[in-house]
């Protein structure tokens, strides 16, 4: 089973393209919203999601909103427990985007707006978030909004301002043209948190400190992250593209996955079997792969730009 969020429109307008939907193995929806309807609390641009145990997490990019919730629940119906973290405990949360997990107790996220990774303490019974210290590797070099863990080359992006990290350690920015550009997709493997510097076309690589270890080659436009087995896919522009991560984590070079070529690629999702699910945010399409990427039967019916996909559980 499928979840996907989508690039969502008014609340009330377009309600259920702010929630989650779910799609069977064939590609039929099953059902348009997933997180209950909860007074207080409005689902607007929803973009990661992040499945542990029994609970969804799920990121609200709205500016209005900047907050991650936290669901509970089984199968296609999930309520809400709690806001796991907001702007107002966390203002470097701005305009997220997307969220990981490591297995230290803590949660990183990334936030477009502010152009940084924040750093979270998880509570023991996981439903909400606090600021962790700054990252280790940042002390003593300056003003840091709370819980920063990856600062921005660019410290005017907030008020108050923060002090700027030239790149490679700082997170390239590019306001040029109508689009911002800035963080993307963050993903924790192997003891170390890989992060999407889309301004600089590159895939950047922290340790647990925050301390820079190296990077990948200059890429189009990447996006997305997803891990099979030993090896990193980022998606993005009109190719997929892949490297064996190392150990210990360092510089490395992407190259082309032969046979994932879709316009826009957006959200990716790995089965407990390899097979892959990788989305379209610009043709409103997801395709399904099988463990060697060959194509296979996956009809669905998108209403709107689709932005992360998470696979829920094995055949179904």
């Amino acid at each position: 089973m499928l979840f996907v969020t989508f690039h969502g429109g008014k609340p009330d307008k377009h309600l259920l393209l702010n929630n989650v939907h779910a799609y069977d193995k064939n590609g039929k929806r099953i059902t348009s919203s997933v997180l209950d309807e909860t007074n207080g609390i409005e689902l607007n641009e929803l973009r990661g999601i992040c499945l542990r145990n029994d609970l969804l997490y799920v990121v609200v990019a709205n500016k209005g909103q900047n907050r991650v919730l936290c669901y509970e629940g089984k199968e296609t119906k999930y309520s809400f427990v709690s806001t796991f973290v907001s702007q107002a405990i966390c203002p470097a949360l701005i305009h997220p985007f997307d969220l990981t997990f490591d297995d230290a107790g803590f949660c990183y996220v990334s936030n477009q707006d502010s152009n940084t990774v924040t750093r979270l303490k998880v509570a023991k019974d996981g439903r909400t978030g606090t600021p962790a210290e700054i990252a280790p590797a940042l002390e003593g070099q300056g003003n840091f909004l709370t819980g920063t863990f990856v600062a921005s080359s660019v410290g005017s992006l907030t008020n108050p301002a923060t002090t700027a990290i030239a790149a490679p350690m700082g997170l390239g920015y590019s306001d040029a043209g109508s689009k911002k550009h800035s963080v993307r997709g963050i993903l924790w493997v192997n003891d170390a948190l890989y992060v999407v510097d889309q301004p600089s076309s590159r895939v950047k690589v922290y340790n647990k400190d925050g301390r820079y270890l190296g990077q990948s080659n200059e890429i189009e436009s990447p996006v997305h992250l997803a891990v099979r087995g030993d090896c990193l896919y980022v998606s993005g522009a009109n190719d997929v593209l892949t490297a064996k991560l190392k150990k210990p984590a360092g510089d490395f070079e992407l190259a082309l996955a032969q046979g994932l070529q879709i316009k826009n690629g957006s959200g990716m999702a790995f089965t407990e079997k390899g097979k892959l699910y990788l989305a379209s945010r610009t043709e409103n399409i997801i395709r399904k792969y099988d463990a060697d990427f060959k194509p296979t039967a996956f009809d669905c019916d998108l209403p709107d730009n689709p932005e992360f996909l998470l696979y829920v559980r094995e055949g179904v």
